[in-house]
């Protein structure tokens, strides 16, 4: 007699995600309290992306910090020192005499704007004596003004910003702790190193991947450093992130040969500054040979950013030729880029973007006005981006990858799956005792969360330990319909148990769950909607592996948000299939109960994907 139903599930909370912070100089401060609102809302971050300050903050949070560990690092700096902040330019060099520092730049901004307006005035004066006393004035002040900028110019920046890089580097030590392989302090943390320890710690170690822009000036190029990519294993990672925040003329050009092609580098903002394109189809192909656990699963995007107040120019104002060449040189500075990658967020496929005006930071003006924050600041600015970011997510309703209402709906398209398979199958229905299941990804596990036609029975919700166990698994990993002959595959496993644990990787206590009487049985990967793709050609059959399953074909791809199951229990002869898969699975029997299954697969990833607000 059967036991009785197990009580239905409901999905547990899902909010894996890759998270793309835009460069922002001081508003780095808004945009570690939006970090902080993300991650109290119970998202994971599966990657993470940044520009420019955005750099800094996307390395400080992969290497473990906290946001909260952040912030009182930063306090405890200026608490320490008011000046902290500033030194972060340091060391400063001379000439001039005194050295060079933000105060003499501050120093030399006044004096030139002193200067420009003391040119203005030359029109108004006579030309006998005062004119000319005026020019000669003036040309005497911007000659003193280019003697003491000249030297850094000469060295393509004002400040080499070292104090930075070293700050970075003693913070991404701190989050990392100690681990076996890292170099001695004193020496570069490079991110082979990071590899490495993951590898010697079996995994334990392990951290999700960190691209990093930075604009490649010698190659004139975008260079997206990434940490799972072999060709940037020797780039020290503080520099990466020193390259990506160097902000043009105020920062000089970080050199990075260890990069692919070296070069000289600065800020990645000067391209792109809102890198969440960096998670495109692209990056998920190159994770396929990388990082295959994170390329098959769906990703929310979060975005944080911080954007300039909306202003309307009249079109009176916009006649005139002051206001037209400010907004026209406000388009060419940075504006034209903005609006491109805000398209480009829309069209990321579950894209949540986090948008803080600079009115809502309570931040100084300037994205480089370092001298204006203090403590207090500090604190304003993360809690006002904590705010905002809260009060969005609350707006879209905290958005989810699995609908959590799923299981009930799914099961009730798999009961009707199996409905129309028995009308195939006729009078043979009865015998073959067809059921249906499907798996998702939980964490690292796949996971049983709806089933049809399997109350009572030993393996309903069964959970596989990784993602490449069983039929399922395969499945999963390949991203293809498969078809295995159970009976053979029994046959198999009393003859060599090594080889079948080895092909399909169930431990022996998992193996007793498995009901006894299957002979039968397919695999349908199950797509999420959001990104599918149609492949130029479709799936070629292969046995997978051999004599036991075959791959049936399949013309989309993309992220997989699980897999659908049926079995059976059929006796072969009598439905006059032979054994192998890859010749009964070209039969209109088999043919339309994977036709059945494929339509069903896509009802039900509408049905497992929860619905997105748009961005």
């Amino acid at each position: 007699m059967n036991a009785s139903p197990l009580p239905p599930l409901t999905l547990e909370p899902n909010r894996e995600a890759v998270l793309a912070i835009q460069g922002g100089g001081v508003f780095f401060l808004s945009l570690l309290g939006q970090a902080r609102a993300v991650l109290s809302a119970g998202y994971v971050p599966l990657a993470y992306a940044g520009t420019s300050a955005g750099a800094i903050l996307a390395t400080l949070l992969w290497c473990g910090l906290a946001p909260g560990e952040i912030e009182q690092e930063l306090l405890t700096m200026v608490e320490r020192d008011k000046d902290a902040l500033l030194q972060l330019l340091a060391p400063f060099e001379p000439p001039p005499d005194p050295h060079f520092n933000f105060g003499t730049l501050i120093s030399l901004q006044n004096r030139l704007k002193d200067l420009l307006a003391a040119a203005q005035t030359i029109g108004g004066a006579g030309w006998f004596g005062t004119r000319w006393r005026r020019i000669v004035s003036v040309a005497w002040e911007a000659m003193d003004l280019w003697r003491l900028v000249e030297p850094h110019v000469a060295r393509r920046g004002l400040f080499s910003g070292k104090e930075l890089e070293d700050t970075v580097e003693r913070l991404i030590r701190r989050g990392f702790g100690s681990q076996p392989g890292f170099p001695p302090v004193g020496e570069p943390l490079r991110f082979h190193h990071v590899a490495a320890a993951a590898t010697l710690t079996k995994g334990r170690f392990g951290r999700p991947p960190l691209l990093l822009t930075a604009t490649n000036v010698s190659r004139r190029r975008l260079e997206l450093i990434s940490s799972i990519d072999p060709r940037y294993g020797n780039v020290p990672i503080a520099s990466a992130v020193r390259a990506s925040a160097g902000f043009p003329i105020f920062f000089r050009p970080q050199p990075m040969q260890e990069c692919p092609d070296g070069g000289v580098f600065v800020d990645g903002g000067v391209i792109a500054n809102f890198p969440i394109w960096t998670f495109s189809d692209a990056f998920r192909q190159q994770c396929l040979d990388l990082r295959q656990d994170l390329a098959l699963r769906p990703w929310l995007r979060i975005g944080l950013r911080v954007v300039a107040d909306e202003v309307a120019v009249s079109q009176k104002a916009i006649d005139q030729p002051g206001p037209f060449l400010a907004g026209l040189l406000g388009l060419l500075t940075g504006g034209v880029r903005n609006e491109l990658e805000e398209l480009l967020a829309r069209q990321a496929p579950r894209a949540i973007v986090v948008r803080q005006t600079d009115s809502q930071t309570e931040g100084p003006k300037g994205v480089l006005a370092v001298a204006d924050v203090d403590a207090a600041r500090i604190r304003r600015m993360v809690a006002r981006g904590t705010e905002v970011a809260a009060a969005e997510l609350q707006r879209l309703g905290v958005p989810q990858i699995y609908h959590e209402d799923a299981p009930r709906l799914v099961e009730e398209q798999l009961r009707g799956l199996l409905t129309r398979c028995n009308m195939l199958l006729g009078a043979h229905a009865a015998g073959a005792h067809l059921r249906a299941n499907v798996f998702i990804p939980v964490q690292r596990r796949l996971c049983m969360v709806a089933s049809a036609n399997m109350d009572g029975d030993p393996d309903n919700r069964i959970e596989f330990a990784s993602f490449d166990m069983g039929l399922t698994g395969q499945c999963y990993r390949q991203r293809s319909r498969l078809v295995c002959n159970l009976k053979e595959l029994a046959a198999l496993q009393a003859r060599k148990p090594q080889i079948y644990e080895q092909l399909f990787g169930i431990p022996p206590y998992l193996q007793a769950r498995l009901r006894k009487d299957r002979t039968w049985l397919a695999s349908m990967p199950i797509f999420d909607p959001y990104e599918l793709r149609v492949l130029q050609g479709a799936g070629v059959t292969a046995e997978v592996p051999r004599i036991t399953a075959a791959d049936a074909g399949i013309d989309i791809t993309g992220p997989i948000l699980g897999t659908l199951n049926i079995d059976a229990g059929w006796d072969y002869d009598a439905l006059d299939l032979q054994p192998e898969p890859a010749i009964h699975c070209a039969t209109p029997l088999v043919q339309s109960i994977l036709a059945l299954m494929q339509s069903v697969s896509i009802s039900v990833a509408r049905i497992l994907a929860a619905p997105m607000t748009p961005v």
